[in-house]
């Protein structure tokens, strides 16, 4: 699995050629948009969902920290839903499982967001600093993101974007957040731009 660059692929589940590869599938649109353990920022009754998956050691993800916050601060009518990937190592695995364990202490998108903006290369040290900076109790962080629940949670993010062919981040999807086997689900693969990903949501919103 990788980094994925600038370079996109664009992809609609309902079109033509696609559609008997997304059927086998069909039980993913679920799993992606309405996972209840999911870590959710914005609108969470939002007409419009945007999925991410990503890894913090990936920086084509980190180039997308400030576009996803800006999204989520012009964008009244929208959730983003978190998928931790951690695919590139045992620091990108050790952070994940901090990110998600945050979610415990209701502080998943400062920590998130504090995570990929941090510009240095993050330790289990300077995780834990972070965690502290946005107010976490780290005790309980420890024990939590060593939880069986929590590997639970990033082994299922694993073998979703198995099944959906992701092999690399960011990798985005985005629907109405009712979207079912039939509703239009837009896969892009790859860092876009504020004026990108806006589109992609306009065009999902219809």
């Amino acid at each position: 699995m990788k980094c994925l660059n600038h370079m996109r692929i664009v992809l609609s589940v309902l079109a033509f050629g696609l559609l008997a590869s997304f059927a086998v599938h069909a039980q993913s649109v679920n799993a992606l948009f309405h996972n209840g353990l999911d870590p959710v920022a914005g609108n969470p009754k939002g007409k419009i969902t945007v999925v991410e998956f990503f890894d913090y050691d990936c920086g084509h993800c980190i180039s997308m920290a400030p576009v996803m916050d800006s999204i989520l601060k012009t964008n009244s009518n929208v959730r983003i839903i978190f998928k931790d990937l951690p695919i590139r190592g045992p620091m990108s695995e050790f952070a994940a499982r901090a990110a998600v364990a945050a979610q415990l202490q209701h502080k998943y998108y400062v920590f998130n967001h504090a995570l990929l903006v941090a510009r240095r290369p993050l330790s289990p040290q300077s995780v834990m600093q972070i965690a502290e900076q946005v107010g976490l109790n780290t005790e309980q962080l420890k024990r939590d993101m060593n939880s069986k629940a929590v590997r639970t949670q990033i082994n299922s993010n694993l073998a979703l974007a198995n099944q959906l062919g992701v092999n690399g981040t960011p990798a985005f999807f985005i629907g109405k957040t009712n979207a079912s086997d039939s509703e239009q689900v837009k896969m892009i693969l790859g860092e876009m731009s504020k004026g990108e990903l806006q589109d992609a949501i306009k065009q999902a919103a219809g």
